[in-house]
């Protein structure tokens, strides 16, 4: 399964802000489309994020 992490980085620490999995029947197009999207989103209010196929080092250590 294919999961996209939106991250920020702050003082050399990557922070998780959001994880997304393909959906069932959603296509490689479409979940690009839709991560784009979340990374505008979240850029609107604020939020430096970028996408990553790997977490945060806040998440590497569950």
């Amino acid at each position: 399964m294919s999961i996209t992490y939106l991250n920020t980085k702050s003082r050399g620490i990557t922070k998780t802000v959001a994880e997304f999995s393909k959906q069932d029947g959603q296509s490689n197009k479409e979940f690009r489309e839709f991560i784009k999207e979340q990374v505008v989103e979240h850029r609107k209010v604020g939020m430096d994020v970028f996408k990553s196929p790997r977490p945060g080092d806040d998440r590497n250590k569950e």
